[in-house]
């Protein structure tokens, strides 16, 4: 049975809110250890785990409340002057934030948090003050004061000056009722009637609390929705009525006329309620780059060196769905950036460069694009020891390697079980890591590129589309079935000439502005006889290199909304969607295609159907 039946609405709430307070003041805690007497600072922190202790007594979460207790009454004192703060109090509050974050982690799998580390505790208590214990909230009235503004302390205290009591059975009636008539209890736990809250307990029986599957809009949005929606019911009516005359017979060119204009007003209409939609989707991504100052600082200790954070673009807006999928790919570059990328001190030195590196993350929107940069001033990636290491750990042959050039021997990075590391740590070096950032930004629909300078330091730009809600694609066409690929990895659409396609080491290549690039046959690619040879060419930019797609013929650019193929898995395939004729199209998966070694020579690509 769950430790919270009655209060699920509540506990999502106060999760989604307090794991925000959280990450901000892990960030300010990372400020703080470079400014330790900043008393905005120090107020600041002190109110985050104040709310956070109030919430968590609300529910109850006797450990929980505990810790943010001792922390809290260690930054009032620290605040007011009455301690400095010194290097083992930050360790001990650094790691009270981070067993604040394993509560959280046990509060939404629906169960009590276990008591924090009684060493934890005991290094709060004797950083707080050592002679004496900090004395719990003072027992308050019977009757809390419901202001306009709830007053957590004495709400946190009228809670936890009571034994727990059972949520089901008569003795909760009351608590119910409370908590249903409270500021804060009836915006998240109110019901319509008790067999709404019952079922609602059953619902939540099958399925634990997932804080992930909310999200806060702005009412300005959400108006505007609403307000397109009217204007599309609207012209909906003046459809129907136009309808009624052509079934009348009016066919007059006035009457035509007033229906281009109607059906051409509804397309504006419907284009500005997918943008309206797809916004009230999108999030600033500073709610994802505010966790890794904490991420860095802790890493950089650990490994000795001294790194600076620095973030820009965290208002830039991306889709809610692709900021939780970014999280660990930028975890791993973050991490990769630190460990490998960045000198340690004494290496610095050597070099002539400053003691203290610098990581930059940024994010701009450039067209319908999203670009992340993660640039590092570190020692930078050397081309040639990377084919070394691809080549003796059996990942490419020397052959290979000794063709590619230095762009491309940068991608080797991305294969698996690739690492230039020669011991293992608990950090880095088992060869995993890199494969799964290329592989999750690909899923994305995005794509990923390194530029590295030796000696300088290197930067890593992964570009992803604005939403996944709405694809722009182009269409093309093979015998007489459409396919669309993602817009972003098209550069552009070029002619087939047979007299310049070349056959070099058995494969058909053609050479666009002096690049010699690999033909591929998407009838080929998806197991299609060659019914004729193709006349057009995509020029596409893989995660690994360009290459060309031969194809029939192509419709044209769109925006479609794809949809999975949920009981069918076709190869190579990632969704289905419809064109303007009601006709289905296929959407390519041109990484999972691109997997299969086919190598088409020139004769097989251009010999004639019989």
């Amino acid at each position: 049975m769950s430790a919270f039946q009655g209060m699920e609405d509540l506990l999502q709430d106060f999760l989604t809110e307090a794991s925000e307070l959280l990450s901000d003041v892990d960030n300010k805690l990372v400020e703080l250890e470079k400014h330790p007497a900043d008393h905005k600072l120090l107020n600041d922190i002190f109110r985050g785990f104040h709310t956070i202790k109030g919430g968590a007594g609300f529910l109850n979460v006797a450990n929980l409340v505990a810790l943010c207790h001792l922390t809290e009454s260690l930054f009032d004192k620290l605040r007011n002057g009455q301690l400095s703060l010194q290097a083992e109090t930050m360790d001990a509050i650094l790691e009270a934030t981070a067993t604040v974050r394993t509560m959280f982690d046990s509060l939404a799998a629906n169960a009590m948090p276990a008591p924090a580390n009684p060493a934890l505790l005991a290094a709060l208590q004797a950083a707080l003050e050592p002679a004496s214990t900090p004395e719990l909230p003072p027992a308050p009235a019977n009757q809390v004061t419901r202001d306009a503004e709830l007053n957590w302390d004495e709400l946190y205290a009228e809670v936890v000056s009571q034994a727990p009591e059972p949520i089901s059975g008569p003795a909760s009636a009351s608590r119910e009722e409370e908590q249903r008539h409270s500021p804060h209890g009836r915006r998240i736990t109110d019901q319509p009637d008790a067999e709404g809250m019952r079922s609602g307990r059953r619902e939540h029986d099958k399925v634990a609390v997932t804080p992930e599957a909310t999200i806060r809009i702005d009412t300005h949005r959400l108006d505007q929705v609403l307000n397109l929606s009217g204007e599309i019911g609207l012209a909906k009516n003046r459809l129907n009525c136009l309808r009624t005359d052509l079934l009348q017979g009016k066919t007059d060119p006035e009457t035509l006329r007033a229906l281009d204009q109607a059906v051409s007003h509804l397309d504006l209409l419907v284009g500005d309620l997918q943008n309206a939609v797809m916004k009230t989707r999108m999030q600033p991504v500073g709610r994802l780059f505010h966790k890794y100052p904490r991420v860095v600082r802790d890493l950089a200790r650990q490994l000795g060196k001294n790194v600076d954070l620095e973030l820009s673009g965290e208002d830039t807006e991306l889709d809610k769905t692709m900021i939780e999928d970014l999280n660990d790919p930028l975890v791993h570059l973050v991490r990769n950036a630190v460990d490998h990328g960045i000198e340690s001190a004494v290496e610095r030195a050597a070099g002539g460069k400053p003691g203290l590196s610098v990581l930059r993350m940024s994010a701009q929107q450039v067209g319908d694009s999203i670009v992340i940069e993660i640039a590092d001033d570190g020692r930078g990636m050397r081309p040639d020891v990377l084919r070394r290491k691809a080549v003796e750990k059996g990942l490419i042959d020397a052959e290979t390697a000794a063709s590619m050039d230095d762009h491309d021997a940068l991608k080797l990075i991305f294969l698996p079980g690739f690492s230039t590391k020669e011991t293992v740590s608990s950090v880095s070096g088992r060869g995993v890591g890199m494969d799964v950032v290329k592989t999750n930004i690909n899923r994305l629909n995005g794509r990923i590129e390194i530029r590295s300078v030796i000696g300088v330091g290197t930067v890593i730009t992964i570009y992803l589309p604005l939403t996944l809600a709405i694809l722009p694609v182009l269409v093309i066409r093979v015998a007489e079935q459409s396919f669309a690929v993602p817009l972003s990895l098209v550069r552009e659409i070029i002619t087939i000439n047979p007299d310049e396609v070349q056959e070099i080491s058995g494969r058909a290549t053609m050479m666009i502005r002096n690049e010699v690039l690999p033909i591929r046959s998407l009838a080929a690619m998806i197991g299609w006889p060659l019914a004729r040879s193709p006349a057009y060419g995509v020029l596409m930019q893989s995660s690994t290199r360009p290459f060309i797609l031969a194809v029939d013929s192509f419709v044209g650019r769109d925006d479609v909304v794809i949809k999975p193929l949920e009981d069918i898995k076709p190869k190579g395939i990632a969704g289905a969607t419809l064109s303007g004729d009601g006709s289905v199209v296929l959407v390519l998966d041109i990484e999972q295609l691109l997997a299969e070694p086919i190598r088409e020579t020139r004769g097989e690509l251009f010999k004639l159907a019989a």
